[in-house]
């Protein structure tokens, strides 16, 4: 990876000296990039260079090695042309790359099409406060390598389709931001390492990521993150997914293909409130063992996953708001596995259901919590927590919550006053169900009716029981009656 950085730096020709002398001519200040570069050991060759008369600079044949050569990059030529502050460089539809990473081989090709990349950080005066832009774009913009008779990398291939990235970097406000867009995502891999082996292809339909963030100064400002005083916002989405492929670990083979729908996710840092939002469409998945596993054909199915967290996490001197919300809607699995427990099929195939929806204010002190100036104790409060649902629905079975409480943070231990509405239903069912197939204990399973009764009672329909458990400033009661 590290050498990749090298070869897409090497190719933009801005790597470690970006900045012009005097004159501000493209000429001069990539004779310095070269000479720099010469002087760190690196090879650096090219068959002419062309001055033009709008102060272009155009190198054929270009190659450049780096010191250690183990990587070397090669092109038929590369242009930049000056406007103004700003150089646009355009590049040969095909570059080859090749070298060694931790004793492996690996080669390969990007091919594009009217690939294009502008920036005003190669002319930029050494003193500017100007902001750097960076533009970056393609028509298509595809890596293909690798080797089939390599024991390692046998294939590598990446398709964006057509491409564009936009960079924007203040030295003045210290924040950087920027987006990029690809029309596509077609990925292709096979190879052994540390005896394991993946075969896989997979296809993703659109995909844009945009991003915001402060530069802290140094490790200390980091932590303006956490008390409000610095910003950062990461969004990313992408189409929907295909994918098939073999893996082999450890002479374990598998097989597998699915599909997955479109997602998205945002992170975000803002007032020093930490929030985390990611939405998929669902996935179908299928996984093969290979011959001589008896194990049958793993189907996996989910219709719909989202997950929201909101952390205030400057939220020390007054209460703010707390967010939990998780989504796991239909999920299922196949036929091949419920046959391994339940071949009579007695046991409900019905979807799987998880849902939790809770509120709550809260104290939080983070930053004490890394630096660890605080007693552990005194770092977290809670002043009231609403759950607005709790629902988990498995195999005709279910359990759901729902209340609100407030709390007493005058002692040692927060003291919650309020209520929590419990409804369970097929409970019993499933535990006989259970027990039939030797899944579960009888003993336990009476234990755990016991506990029903004990603090339920039946509701309106069959093999179902509620509670309102109340907290209150003398105990705890389950339906009126006290629990301690």
């Amino acid at each position: 990876m590290k050498k990749l950085v090298t070869a897409f730096t090497s190719v933009a020709i801005i790597g470690s000296a970006s900045y012009a002398v005097a004159q501000n001519q493209l000429e001069t200040t990539l004779d310095l990039v070269v000479r720099g570069m010469m002087d760190d050991g690196a090879e650096v060759a090219y068959n002419e260079r062309i001055i033009g008369a709008d102060g272009s600079v155009e190198y054929t044949d270009l190659v450049i090695a780096d010191p250690d050569g183990e990587f070397s990059l090669s092109m038929d030529w590369l242009k930049g042309v000056p406007s103004d502050a700003d150089v646009t460089f355009t590049v040969s539809d095909t570059i080859s790359v090749s070298g060694t990473e931790e004793g492996v081989e690996f080669s390969f090709k990007i091919q594009s099409s009217a690939l294009s990349l502008t920036t005003n950080g190669v002319l930029r005066e050494a003193m500017s406060t100007e902001d750097i832009t960076v533009t970056f774009s393609a028509d298509e913009f595809i890596i293909d390598g690798g080797d089939p008779d390599s024991e390692v990398l046998r294939k590598i291939f990446v398709d964006l389709g057509s491409v564009d990235l936009n960079l924007l970097v203040s030295t003045e406000d210290m924040f950087v931001k920027g987006g990029f867009d690809a029309e596509k995502a077609e990925i292709a891999y096979d190879y052994t390492i540390d005896g394991q082996s993946q075969d896989i292809e997979q296809s993703t339909g659109t995909t844009t990521v945009s991003f915001e963030f402060d530069i802290p100064e140094d490790e200390e400002d980091a932590f303006g993150y956490l008390d409000g005083t610095k910003s950062a916002v990461l969004k990313a989405s992408s189409g929907a997914s295909e994918f098939v492929g073999t893996m082999d670990a450890e002479g374990i083979p598998l097989a597998i293909e699915g599909t997955s729908g479109a997602s998205s996710v945002l992170l975000e840092i803002i007032d020093g409130t930490i929030t985390y939002d990611v939405s998929a469409d669902g996935f179908d998945m299928v996984v093969v063992p290979g011959e001589g596993l008896r194990i049958p054909p793993v189907e996996i199915g989910m219709g719909e996953m989202a997950m929201k967290l909101v952390v205030p996490a400057s939220a020390a001197n007054a209460p703010a708001e707390m967010i939990i919300d998780i989504l796991f809607a239909d999920l299922v699995v196949g036929e091949g596995i419920w046959s391994m427990i339940d071949p009579g099929k007695t046991i409900s195939r019905d979807p799987a259901q998880l849902d939790i929806d809770v509120e709550a204010l809260v104290q939080l002190d983070a930053m004490a919590a890394i630096l660890g100036n605080e007693d552990p104790t005194s770092l977290a409060a809670i002043h009231s927590l609403d759950i607005n649902q709790i629902l988990l629905s498995l195999a005709g079975a279910s359990v759901q919550l729902e209340g609100a409480a407030t709390f007493d943070n005058s002692g040692p231990i927060p003291t919650p006053l309020g209520s929590l509405n419990v409804d369970l239903r097929g409970i019993s069912t499933l535990a006989n169900q259970l027990v039939a197939l030797g899944l579960l204990d009888q003993m336990q399973a009476g234990m755990a009716m016991g506990m029903m009764m004990a603090f339920g009672k039946p509701g309106d329909e069959a093999d179902q029981f509620i509670s309102e458990i109340t907290f209150t400033e003398d105990g705890i009661l389950a339906n009126g009656q006290p629990i301690r």
